[in-house]
C-alpha cells in the first residue's frame, strides 16, 4: 500500500469549490480519479466519509445549473438538441464523456461512464405541454499499481423532471416552468458525479438531496431558407433538503445560451453556445462565476423515428482537466 496523501485535491471545477471553503485535508492510502477527486477506495467507511465531504461542497456550487432547452417544445431540463416537433413524443438520449485517464506514474486510473437521459411529451389544453424525464448515470472507474488493483463501478437513478411549456399561438416567444425532485442517492456518488461531468446543462438531475425551481423564457425563429436561431435566458433556485452549518440554503443561478443553424422537417445541423452563472456567490470575478460549452449536432427524420448525433466542447480550463469531449446519440419517436 502507498503512504498517505497528505491533501484530497479537487481539480474539477476549483474555482467554484475553493470560493465556498479551503481544501479540506484527508489522510489518504490508495487514490483513484472520480470526478477529481482522491479518495480512499480500500476503506469503504473513509471512502464515504471523503466523498460526502467533497460532494457537500462540490454540488453547493455547480449542481444548480439548469438544463438549456432552445427548441421550440423542450424546456429548460431538456436538452436543446431533442427533437420537440411532436406534441406527443418520447425521447432518448444518451451521452459518453472522454475522460483524461492517467497512465503516467506508479499509479495508473482508467474512468468511464455516460448519462442517459429519457424524457416524454404530451399536450395539455390551453397550449400546454407537459414534460416528464429520467435520468440515469453509469460509471466505473479502475486504479491500478505495482501492489494493487482496484475496481468500482455503479448504476444509478437520478432526480426526475416535471415541468410545463406555455406558449401563444403564432408567436416566436414561449416560457418553461418546472422542477427537480430530490430523488437520488447519495450512496452512488460516483455515477452520480459522472453524470454531473457528462452534461453540467443538467447538473440537477444528479444532485442527491437538492429541489430546484427553474424558469426560462425562450425566443426561436426558422426563415423561409431554413436558417434557425434561438436565444433564451432564465434563471433557477436549488434548495439544499439537507443544509449543514457550512452550506448554504439555496443557490440561484442565471442561464443564457444561443443556437444557430439550418432546420427543416427532414433534417437539421446547428452549433450552440451554453453557459451558467452563480449569482449567490460572494467572492470571484465573472470567470470564476461562470462555466460555458460549444455544441454541435444533426438530427434526420425516419419516418416516425428521429435519430442524431450530438457533440459537446468544454470551455472551462477546470472542467478540460477532467474531460476532452462529450459524444452522443439521441432518439426521437413520434407517439
Amino acid at each position: 500500500m502507498y503512504a498517505a496523501e497528505e491533501r484530497c485535491g479537487i481539480c474539477f471545477w476549483q474555482k467554484e469549490y475553493r470560493l465556498l471553503r479551503s481544501v479540506s485535508s484527508w489522510p489518504l492510502n490508495c487514490r483513484t480519479f472520480v470526478a477529481g477527486c482522491v479518495f480512499d477506495f480500500t476503506n469503504t467507511k473513509n471512502w464515504r466519509l471523503v466523498m460526502q465531504k467533497t460532494l457537500s461542497a462540490f454540488w453547493q456550487v455547480i449542481v444548480f445549473a439548469i438544463a438549456i432547452a432552445l427548441s421550440p417544445f423542450s424546456l429548460s431540463a431538456q436538452s436543446l438538441w431533442l427533437d420537440r416537433s411532436h406534441d406527443k413524443a418520447l425521447s432518448l438520449e444518451v451521452l459518453m464523456p472522454n475522460f483524461k485517464n492517467d497512465g503516467a506514474g506508479a499509479i495508473t486510473s482508467s474512468n468511464s461512464g455516460l448519462a442517459v437521459f429519457s424524457t416524454l411529451r404530451l399536450p395539455l389544453p390551453e397550449q400546454i405541454h407537459f414534460v416528464g424525464e429520467l435520468a440515469l448515470a453509469r460509471a466505473s472507474s479502475t486504479t491500478s499499481g505495482a501492489k494493487f488493483s482496484s475496481s468500482h463501478s455503479e448504476t444509478a437513478f437520478g432526480n426526475p423532471y416535471l415541468g410545463i411549456e406555455i406558449r401563444a399561438r403564432n408567436t416566436p416567444i414561449f416560457a418553461e416552468l418546472g422542477v427537480r425532485v430530490p430523488l437520488a442517492s447519495e450512496d452512488n456518488a460516483l455515477s452520480m458525479a459522472t453524470g454531473a461531468i457528462t452534461d453540467f446543462d443538467r447538473l440537477e438531475a444528479f444532485a442527491p438531496k437538492h429541489f430546484t425551481v427553474n424558469g426560462m423564457m425562450n425566443f426561436r425563429r426558422i426563415e423561409s431558407s431554413g436558417f434557425m436561431i434561438r436565444l433564451r435566458a432564465g434563471s433557477s433556485l436549488a434548495i439544499n433538503t439537507d443544509k449543514q452549518d457550512y452550506e448554504r440554503h439555496a443557490d440561484c443561478f442565471i442561464n443564457y445560451g444561443a443556437q444557430l443553424g439550418y432546420e427543416s422537417r427532414q433534417f437539421s445541423v446547428g452549433g450552440s453556445f451554453s453557459g451558467r452563472a452563480n449569482i449567490s456567490l460572494d467572492e470571484g470575478n465573472f470567470g470564476e462565476r461562470t462555466i460555458h460549452q460549444l455544441g454541435l449536432a444533426t438530427s434526420v427524420q425516419l419516418g416516425q423515428f428521429r435519430p442524431g448525433l450530438q457533440f459537446r466542447l468544454p470551455l472551462d480550463d477546470d472542467l478540460k482537466t477532467i474531460i476532452d469531449a462529450v459524444f452522443g446519440f439521441q432518439l426521437g419517436i413520434k407517439l
